[in-house]
């Protein structure tokens, strides 16, 4: 019995020292430091999840964000946008854009300043509201949050932020059902016809609060253990096998039904906008730059044949490829302890679409931060 005792303990012990060890090495998909060691700002209470959309803000909620690379501070406005306050009229000719995406969108990791929306909006001179938001966000809830909300303020145009490393997965349901299989978010159905249905999984409840930690058990290991960490990311891996693999690029990887799905929704917001121009800037974030830097070709995928067929057949669509105009040293584009962008990245994909909405040429990124005139701002 002693020796049994002995055994477990040492391999909690072994568990716990190995946890530790890899969450320093930043090894891990988490690599969270226990709330024991530190008061705990992991960006979430300000988020929810009772929209239809799902994951979004409190309205005029504030938060912190503190990993091991960054320290940021959110806020939200009246909506519950990553924003200054809205108004639904215009109040004079300045041009005023709707932005459409997930975290890259919301500015997840930098200061407010420094997001691409605001980059925009000074090298535009145009008005930009953020509709962006974090939680596993993908173009189901693009397309519910701008028909249902972003529509309702007058606009003269769109500008969508593609992620293909997720937003290929982020709405089916087969992937996300074992994982957190009663979250309030919506996922597609396919219908007869090439027409897909929105649907809510089974016993998911709105909810004003977003938690990735349900449960007493859940909670005691993330507040007092690194083995929290290695646990949450085996349950990652083992729930998410396609898109949790370590060399998976959205850009090259997912299944064609799953791009049929994503474009559909994406052209659903073409057709939502109406005649308004549509900017869509496809993202690539690491392990997408590494495949195409090493050759691979990724424009026979049916998602980027199609993005292309659509600005060719719709006048008022423009797809910019992100891809197409990142240097080989990219890594300066993205936060060291994280796969999204640095300031610099995000200046970097302003300066693409700024660059398009101005109907300038764009120049290949050479990897230097430049300045604003006015703003003195990074871009």
């Amino acid at each position: 019995m002693v020796n049994a005792l002995l055994l477990i303990l040492v391999s909690i012990c072994s568990i716990e020292l190995f946890s530790f060890a890899a969450t320093q090495a930043n090894l891990l998909l988490f690599n969270d430091v226990p709330d024991v060691y530190q008061r705990r700002y992991d960006g979430e209470s300000w988020r929810s999840q009772k929209e239809a959309w799902g994951a979004w803000h409190k309205p005029n909620s504030t938060d912190r964000h503190r990993s091991i690379c960054f320290d940021v501070r959110y806020q939200a406005n009246e909506i519950g946008a990553r924003d200054s306050p809205f108004s639904k009229e215009k109040n004079g000719p300045t041009p005023r854009y709707i932005l459409l995406g997930d975290s890259f969108a919301e500015g997840w990791g930098v200061d407010f300043e420094k997001t691409a929306q605001r980059h925009i909006e000074r090298l535009t001179g145009a008005e930009v509201y953020n509709f962006g938001s974090d939680g596993y966000f993908g173009p189901v809830q693009y397309y519910l949050v701008y028909k249902n909300l972003a529509r309702q303020y007058q606009h003269d145009g769109v500008i969508l932020f593609f992620l293909p490393a997720n937003d290929f997965t982020d709405n089916d349901f087969a992937v996300w059902k074992n994982l957190y299989p009663t979250w309030y978010r919506p996922y597609y159905r396919k219908e007869q016809e090439g027409r897909y249905s929105i649907f809510y999984p089974d016993g998911a409840v709105p909810d004003e609060n977003y938690d990735e930690r349900p449960g007493f058990f859940k909670h005691l290991l993330m507040d007092y253990t690194f083995t929290g960490n290695t646990l949450r990311t085996i349950k990652y891996l083992v729930s998410r096998p396609e898109q949790a693999r370590w060399d998976y690029s959205g850009y090259f990887d997912a299944s064609e039904p799953q791009q049929e799905a994503a474009v559909y929704f994406l052209e659903e917001i073409v057709g939502e906008a109406g005649q308004r121009p549509v900017t869509i800037l496809a993202i690539p974030n690491r392990e997408d730059l590494k495949r195409i830097q090493s050759g691979g070709d990724y424009k026979d995928q049916y998602w980027y044949k199609r993005l292309r067929t659509l600005q060719a057949e719709r006048p008022n669509v423009d797809v910019i490829d992100m891809a197409e105009s990142m240097p080989r040293d990219y890594e300066r584009f993205f936060l060291p302890c994280d796969n999204h962008w640095s300031a610099l990245g995000n200046a970097e994909a302003a300066r693409l679409v700024a660059a398009r909405l101005l109907q300038e040429p764009a120049r290949p990124a050479n990897g230097h931060v430049a300045k604003d005139h006015e703003a003195g701002h990074e871009r």
